[in-house]
């Protein structure tokens, strides 16, 4: 059984996953970021291959704050580091200087939860920075349209927030069908060779802050 940590601001999201055979662990409430960021698991945790780095492991101050707020909001991805290189904690920069893993320096800020990942080779995204860095660097990408997913206390959403992937499986949180790009994103998984799961189609498609996958 595989263990998610995410949100359980929406319970019903995390009832499917374990009706799925996924164990769920919530994340924690980090009074010290805004109120819609405070339970995301992108924002308190990043997974870059068997080290999790948490909050506690920040050298840099964390706070409310841009770009103090996104410390460990970066991606890895086809085993490169993407991210606003000067916002990313120096504990996360160090690791991967000394385990040979490129860094790629991009402007937004918020580049885990504005991707994503399908495969380690393919990923969708509504933010065009990204899309240039990660087709420079080789990897196949669907810009879509900004907006239509719901975040709240905000006008709209990430790609990267409402959903996850694994096992072969792309599992998104709420309705993607209503998105007006479902059809491209749905080619695009199936090119991938990669199913779609809708979760809880009943909602709207929803950022809940992302889903980190821990290791069995």
């Amino acid at each position: 059984m595989k263990t998610l940590v995410m949100s359980d601001l929406y319970p019903q999201f995390c009832h499917r996953l374990e009706e799925f055979g996924y164990k769920i662990i919530p994340t924690k409430n980090i009074n010290t970021f805004h109120e819609p960021e405070r339970r995301h698991a992108d924002m308190q945790l990043l997974n870059i291959n068997d080290r999790v780095f948490t909050l506690k492991d920040c050298k840099s101050k964390v706070g409310q704050r841009y770009p103090e707020n996104v410390r460990l909001n970066c991606l890895y991805f086809g085993k490169k580091l993407y991210g606003k290189l000067n916002a990313v904690d120096p504990a996360v920069l160090d690791f991967c200087a000394e385990n040979g893993i490129e860094t790629v320096n991009i402007n937004q800020g918020y580049a885990r939860c504005s991707t994503f990942v399908i495969t380690q080779n393919a990923a969708i995204t509504a933010d065009k920075s990204l899309e240039k860095a990660l087709k420079n660097n080789g990897a196949e990408v669907l810009l879509i349209s900004p907006g239509h997913i719901r975040l709240e206390g905000f006008d709209y959403g990430f790609i990267g927030g409402a959903g996850f992937t694994d096992n072969g499986t792309a599992y998104f949180f709420g309705n993607l069908a209503q998105h007006p790009d479902y059809e491209r994103i749905r080619l695009f998984c199936k090119k991938q060779h990669v199913k779609i799961e809708i979760v809880c189609p009943e909602e709207p498609l929803t950022d809940i802050g992302g889903v980190v996958v821990m290791k069995e």
